[in-house]
Formats: structure tokens, C-alpha cells, sequence
């Protein structure tokens, strides 16, 4: 009995030793359809996109939805962003093998009609530098959201999101998901999901 509480103790103050991240798990939900956006998570638009959250595809889950309006002008886009402090940590895992994954579902044109046309995206990410400054990396990724019924799936790594920024080695954490039309606006999309996982 004094071995087996000798051994708990012991546990117990290698586990309060560790640092928080060792127990996280690797992979972080910026949004997730049934918890919604991540805490100090939230979205936002330029040059006329709307995103809202809205009922998801399934029982009990929620999409974010991108709508167009009639104003929605070339290379408007959205932007999923964490309030001061709430960002990923950028870790040495995920700067090596990092991966972004985002879930999307077709959506309708500025008249509310189901499109036919596929919608070209370009998608970079935004990180705070060590001493707290804002640096904007390249919008590195194009895609392009399908009409398939079943959604389109877009994976990229971070070593390519990280192309092109600005003294990477500085970057302290991950602060937001950019997605920008890749010229006019053809129709909006639904986001169901958007991970950020180290593999």
C-alpha cells in the first residue's frame, strides 16, 4: 500500500512538472461544427463578404457561412482570428510538420442561387511575432471549392504556409486564417471545420 501511494505521488508531481503543452493534444479546432469557434476565436470580412455562424449539415452542429452581396468587390475574403493571447503557440513540431486542414461545403452567388461555377480561394495565415507584432505571411495556397455535394477538403503544411514571411525564426503563435478570393467573387461557401494539428 505505502509503495503503490508512493508511486501515485510520484506521478503526481511528474504531471504538475510537465508543461501544459506535453499533455495538450496535437490537434487544435479553430472551428469545429459542434463546438463552434475556438475560445478568443472569431471571425471577420473585407470588401463585402458576411460570414455568420448558422445550423450545420448534420443534428446538432453549426457551419460558418460565407454569403455574398451584390457589392462583394475582387479579392474580398474572411478571416478567422484569435484575440490577443488566445493564439496556437507556434512549436518547433508544428514548424516542422505542421498541417492545416478546412473542411468547406459549396455555397450560393450574390442572387442566392446554388452555383454551378467552382470558387478559387487563396488562403494564408497571419502569426504574432515574439515581441507582439502582426506579420501577414503570403497568401501561399490556392484552392479551389468544388460542387461536390460532399465538400471539398483543403490540407496544407505549415512549412508552406510559413513561405515568404517575414524573420519567421520570431514567430510566436498563430493568430489567424485569411481566405481571400482569388479575384471577382463567384459564389459564397460554407466552412465546417478547420483544424491545426502537428502530425
Amino acid at each position: 500500500m505505502k509503495t503503490r501511494l508512493s508511486s501515485i505521488l510520484a506521478s503526481a508531481v511528474l504531471v504538475a512538472l510537465l508543461p501544459l503543452g506535453a499533455m495538450a493534444q496535437s490537434s487544435f479546432s479553430v472551428f469545429s461544427p459542434k463546438t463552434g469557434m475556438a475560445d478568443g476565436w472569431k471571425t471577420a470580412s473585407w470588401s463585402g463578404p458576411i460570414v455568420n455562424e448558422v445550423a450545420g449539415f448534420a443534428k446538432e452542429t453549426t457551419t460558418l457561412q460565407v454569403e455574398l452581396k451584390g457589392d462583394a468587390q475582387a479579392y474580398a475574403g474572411v478571416v478567422l482570428q484569435a484575440a490577443p493571447g488566445s493564439g496556437l503557440n507556434l512549436t518547433d513540431k508544428l514548424r516542422q510538420t505542421g498541417v492545416v486542414t478546412i473542411n468547406f461545403m459549396p455555397g450560393k452567388n450574390a442572387q442566392g442561387e446554388v452555383t454551378t461555377l467552382e470558387q478559387p480561394l487563396q488562403i494564408g495565415l497571419t502569426f504574432l511575432s515574439q515581441d507582439g507584432q502582426t506579420v501577414h505571411a503570403p497568401f501561399n495556397v490556392q484552392a479551389t471549392i468544388t460542387t461536390a455535394v460532399a465538400g471539398t477538403k483543403v490540407s496544407f503544411t505549415l512549412p508552406n504556409a510559413l513561405k515568404g514571411a517575414k524573420n519567421p525564426e520570431f514567430l510566436a503563435s498563430i493568430s489567424a486564417i485569411r481566405l481571400q478570393y482569388a479575384g471577382a467573387p463567384i459564389a459564397g461557401f460554407y466552412i465546417v471545420d478547420c483544424t491545426i494539428k502537428s502530425e
